[in-house]
């Protein structure tokens, strides 16, 4: 929306993450070396329960969130030069998400340039993103669309269906798409003729996802002084949500490149005719604008929690005020009005952490000012860190913060650490994060301003028990408040609803079976195929933390490992259920979006066919999960 920037694209094992709190600049008057101290390493400390500082993206604009019923939030925004993808299990991860670009522009001509506001929608059974894009001259951007027919959108092929547009062909940006029962819409922001004085906001019928089949029709043109404070005067990023019948239509007016960047409301009936200007309502005043020392809040996308409960707003924000098109990704829970539009409230203070997304897993917290630090870094008191104190003067290529950390299983987890870089001339900072004295890797802090404090994210393995995070300086300055840590995929809502399910072998298409359908203690797990029989059948109850006990539903008895062996090897049996952590597992959705791995908690290793045979009554076992299909099931009704 109207000029984007390039995003940094940093490709790394570790992705990095930060933004900015609220407040003024502070400029850092000492860059040079400062007085030695060391820390003992701190402990462990509560946060709000559940709770995080609310920013997803160091660096970005334009966000869209979509939540498939994979269980995957899909994630995009402008990078300037491509489309690129990121998937998460949890909102809160998508930086350090799954990521691929998925199509680069051909090297000139129409559609070439200036890829701007990216979407990814999932239409009639095939996956579509909405993009705008030039010729490297702004007055010829328009909308184009690429299809993919693969489930999985990270799999497949993106072709380019080419541009849509309706026969007046103006510019046009923000497309988006609107579906009202079987009936589609396309809504877009265009200029009216050929001169760049005002954007406005149209409307035209879908005859399919990559084709108009009506005239445009302008719904909204900048009115108000919040609308027309900027030249040209704007109205853009439509995104629509629908609730008992009513249409809200939150757009983004003023200029993006200003603080004064907000969000308008318009409103229909569903059942009205939305090709009728007469049908829709703008409200005179916005909904959603700079607040809590949060500058341009704007170009948004609705999308729900983990466990669908809750209603969330993902947006990007100005990364200091007046930072023009230097922006970062912020999200937050929203409440709806009696009168069914969404009650955005006002952006969340960044000094003040809010509650994870419902379903979320929880985060351990560990203070800065009480970790091991040495060569310079010393605990300063700051009123906006989250302790009231934050841990500076990392200053020298020798000076290191190292965090100990502990965690209950081996495995993939994120850190979030909480930091802030006030660099004069404004480069990012870099400092090296190695994990238990292992090679390190770079980790990067955007510029944003002292004490303007963003979370920088990384993705890490880590041992079960107790874990040593180090960062140390490489280049320019940051400071640093506290760190969380969780992980990547444990659902602590759980993976899925408690109830009976059969499991079925990727590999086989055999179903998980107690062997004769024998109620006995220590009867054998095979997979057969599957003929409805109570012993197919399992109860997933959840236990916390992501772990299910499976009961088989002809006896009652749970899925085990034998003598509760931690063996590579280890045959899986039915057992009388009595707590223990080989009658627990973990259930992790894996990366083809479909299946489940397994893991048993006591010893970390995958459920799992024996030599993956596809032959019945095959035996059952644990073993290290190498992502094989004979270790990937699907839980299906049975």
């Amino acid at each position: 929306m109207g000029t984007h920037t390039h995003a940094r694209t940093v490709v790394l094992t570790l992705l990095a993450l930060t933004s900015w709190g609220c407040g003024p600049q502070e400029p850092r008057t000492d860059e040079s070396p400062a007085d030695s101290g060391t820390a003992a390493a701190g402990l462990e400390r509560p946060l709000t329960a559940g709770g995080f500082y609310n920013v997803l993206m160091q660096d970005g604009a334009d966000p869209w969130a979509y939540r498939h019923s994979d269980g995957y939030y899909y994630f995009t925004k402008t990078t300037g030069g491509d489309v690129t993808l990121w998937r998460s299990r949890t909102l809160t991860g998508v930086d350090t998400g799954e990521r691929k670009t998925i199509w680069f522009p051909p090297a000139s001509g129409p559609g070439s340039k200036g890829l701007w506001a990216p979407e990814i929608h999932y239409l009639d059974g095939k996956w579509y993103v909405y993009y705008a894009a030039d010729d490297g001259d702004n007055a010829n951007h328009r909308m184009y669309v690429l299809e993919n027919a693969s489930a999985d959108p990270f799999q497949g092929t993106w072709t380019n269906k080419g541009q849509i547009t309706d026969p007046t062909n103006r510019w046009a940006i923000d497309g988006t798409v609107l579906m009202v029962g079987s009936e589609k819409y396309f809504l877009w922001s265009g200029w009216e003729g050929t001169v760049n004085d005002r954007q406005n906001l149209y409307i035209a019928r879908m005859s399919s996802p990559w084709t108009l089949s009506s005239a445009r029709v302008r719904i909204s043109t900048p009115t108000y002084a919040w609308e027309t404070n900027t030249s040209p005067q704007v109205n853009e990023g439509p995104q629509v949500i629908i609730r008992n019948g009513v249409i809200s239509l939150v757009y983004s007016a003023s200029g993006s490149w200003t603080d004064n960047y907000c969000l308008g409301l318009i409103t229909a009936r569903v059942g009205t005719d939305l090709l009728n200007p007469a049908s829709w309502t703008k409200r005179s005043t916005p909904i959603f604008r700079s607040g809590n020392g949060l500058y341009g809040p704007g170009h948004h996308s609705f999308t729900k929690s983990m466990d669908g409960t809750e209603d969330w707003i993902v947006y990007h924000t100005a990364r200091w005020q007046g930072a023009g098109w230097t922006r970062n990704i912020r999200a937050q829970r929203f409440t709806w009005n009696a009168d069914n539009t969404p009650n955005l409230g006002a952006p969340a203070n960044p000094n003040q952490p809010i509650p994870l997304p419902s379903g979320e897993p929880s985060r351990s917290h560990y203070e800065a000012e009480r970790a091991a630090f040495a060569n310079g870094p010393r605990a300063v008191a700051e009123t906006t860190a989250s302790e009231g104190s934050k841990l500076g003067y990392i200053d020298s290529t020798s000076s290191y913060v190292e965090f100990t950390v502990s965690v209950p299983r081996a495995g993939e987890y994120i850190v979030a650490a909480r930091t802030g870089n006030g660099t004069t001339g404004g480069p990012w900072a870099v400092h090296t994060l190695s994990v238990n004295g292992g090679p390190g890797t770079d980790f990067f802090i955007a510029y944003s301003g002292w004490n303007q404090w963003g979370n920088a994210t990384a993705r890490v393995q880590l041992l079960a028990g107790t874990n040593r995070l180090r960062f140390t300086k490489k280049e320019h300055y940051a400071e640093f408040d506290s760190i969380d840590v969780f992980p990547v995929n444990t659902l602590a809502g759980g993976a899925i609803a408690d109830g009976t399910y059969r499991l079925i072998s990727k590999s086989s298409g055999k179903a998980l079976d107690v062997g004769g359908c024998s109620a006995a203690d220590g009867a054998n797990v095979i997979q057969w195929p599957y003929n409805g029989g109570d012993c197919q059948k399992w109860r997933l109850q959840h236990v916390g933390a992501g772990y299910y006990m499976l009961l088989a539903a002809h006896s009652g008895k749970a899925l085990d490992v034998g003598g509760c062996s931690a063996a590579d090897g280890a045959d899986v049996i039915q057992w009388p259920y009595s707590g223990a952590n080989c009658q627990q597992w973990l259930l992790e959705r894996t990366d083809d979006g479909a299946s489940f791995r397994l893991l048993a908690r006591h010893s970390g290793k995958a459920l799992d066919v024996a030599g993956c045979s596809t032959a019945d009554g095959a035996d059952v076992i644990q073993w290290p999960y190498w992502g094989a299909d004979c270790q990937r099931w699907y839980i299906q009704a049975p």
